[in-house]
This record gives C-alpha cells, sequence and structure tokens, in this order.
C-alpha cells in the first residue's frame, strides 16, 4: 500500500486541486490531510468533498508536527509527506518509489522541483549541487520537504520530524539524522510541479524562524562551526534591523537579535 500525507494550512483552493489530482491518479492510494488549525475553511472543503480521504485536524504546532502526526497514521510500504501546493502528475510518485526500489540503503527520495513558469527551483547549494544536470537517482545531503517520499522500514529507524523546527529547516535535519545512522538521501530526475510559499504567513516570525531553526540545526549537527555561524547571522541582522526598507523584515531581525541575546534556540518563535 501507498500511503499519502497532505500538510494543509489555510490553502482551501489550492488543497482542493492538490486532492483532485491524488483522486485521480492514486485512486488506490491512502490519503491523508493534516489540517492545522485552518480557518479559511480548508478542513470543511475535504470533509464535503472528499469523503475518502482521512482527514485530521490537529492544533498548529509548525509543519513537522503536522507531519509526524499524518506519518504515525499511515500503513503503506512507502509513505510520501507533502506540501498542499504540490500537484502530480501521473508517474511522479512512480519514479519516486522505483529510485527507492533500486537501492535498499536509501531512506527517503524527492523529485526536482520547479516553478509554474518551468524554473527549477533552488534551495542553497546543499540541496543539490549541479543538480539541472541530473541523469539518474544520485545521493545528496538532502531534498525539500515539499515532497518526499520515504520507506517504511528507514522511518521506523530514523523517526518522524524533529518537531523543534516549526518551519524551515525540518526537512535538511531529518534527512541529516537519516545519513548519520547510514541510509542515502535520493534526489530524482522527475520534475514536480510546486507553487512555493502558498502556506507562509506575511509574518516577520516565519523569517526569523528560519534563521533560528538554522542556528539549532549547526548547534546540533555542526557544534565546530555554530559559533561562527551565531557570528554571522549577528552580524548580518544587525545590519538589516537598521537598514532593510521593509519594516516587516526589520522586526524580523529584531526578534531573532534577542533570541540571541537570550542565548535561547530550543522554542519555536512562532506558536
Amino acid at each position: 500500500m501507498l500511503s499519502i500525507v497532505v500538510v494543509s494550512y489555510n490553502t482551501r483552493d489550492i488543497l482542493k486541486e492538490c486532492l483532485t489530482r491524488l483522486e485521480a491518479h492514486y485512486p488506490e492510494a491512502e490519503r491523508i490531510v493534516v489540517d492545522s488549525s485552518s480557518t479559511d475553511g480548508s478542513a470543511e472543503m475535504v470533509a464535503r468533498s472528499f469523503p475518502d480521504v482521512r482527514l485530521v485536524r490537529v492544533p498548529n504546532r509548525g509543519y513537522a508536527a503536522a507531519v509526524n502526526q499524518g506519518l504515525g497514521l499511515a500503513r503503506g510500504r512507502y509513505v510520501v509527506e507533502m506540501n498542499a501546493d504540490v500537484y502530480l502528475n501521473p508517474g511522479d510518485l512512480e519514479a519516486l518509489i522505483a529510485a527507492l526500489e533500486a537501492d535498499p540503503k536509501a531512506a527517503f527520495a524527492g523529485p526536482t522541483l520547479v516553478t509554474p513558469e518551468g524554473r527549477l527551483q533552488s534551495f542553497g547549494p546543499l540541496y543539490a549541487p549541479n543538480y539541472w544536470r541530473l541523469l539518474r537517482p544520485r545521493p545528496v545531503p538532502w531534498i525539500s520537504g515539499a515532497l518526499i517520499v520515504a520507506r517504511r522500514e528507514a522511518l521506523e529507524a530514523i523517526g518522524g520530524m524533529d518537531e523543534r523546527f516549526f518551519f524551515y529547516n525540518e526537512d535538511l535535519e531529518w534527512c541529516t539524522r537519516a545519513r548519520r545512522l547510514g541510509w542515502r538521501v535520493l534526489l530524482v530526475p522527475r520534475r514536480v510541479l510546486h507553487l512555493g510559499g502558498a502556506s507562509t504567513p506575511e509574518d516577520p516570525r516565519f523569517l526569523a524562524e528560519g534563521y533560528r531553526g538554522g542556528l539549532l540545526y549547526t548547534a546540533l549537527y555542526y557544534p565546530w562551526l555554530h559559533g561562527l555561524h551565531r557570528k554571522a547571522v549577528w552580524l548580518e541582522a544587525q545590519l538589516r534591523h537598521r537598514w532593510d526598507p521593509l519594516p516587516r523584515r526589520r522586526e524580523a531581525y529584531r526578534l531573532i537579535l534577542e533570541r540571541l541575546e537570550r542565548d535561547d534556540l530550543q522554542a519555536p518563535l512562532v506558536s
């Protein structure tokens, strides 16, 4: 059995298109929607329009917590975790599963994500160097949590996402943990449409949360680098808090400076 976990937060119309595609292309899959206290009628739409989908309503404790709720319910040999703003076409998941089946030590497989304009999405230098030249599945440091197919045995060994990461960096940490336990993470040359940013609020705390999560990540996995990372973030935040033209971003940098001063990286900035 294939299980598909879709995380939802205030993306009703986008979620409807996502689920319509899943119903058309993967009708035999176990489909689970974890809704993180949406206020736009997303959960009600799922209950009304997709009765075959298992709907789970949870408090908004972040993306990782929502994913873990779905993983705990999924029964499939392969488990998909995905954003509502990923639009699947026939063959997309089959390509990722085939990559996992060809490599018994691969825990996770993800696609090369493209924008609605057809451009490859960039997730930074560690995501997949030269991935635009990708011809076959390749082990990489990490893949985007927008869409990951996981092997059941790997999930049982690795565990779910780290819920200290509220939003951003949870996929990076998950993949790093998998690799340190001896598993591989695969990027697959299958292009999948990702709208991107559909559920990211215009809230300065979310920008600051990206910095907090990044600092927590280096503290956990690269303590030798963490001190330098803190100094770099502090310097950037100081400059941007003073000179950034957008008030929303200036507030975000004030928040991360406040956290650095308190030396508190464990608790999310968003609750």
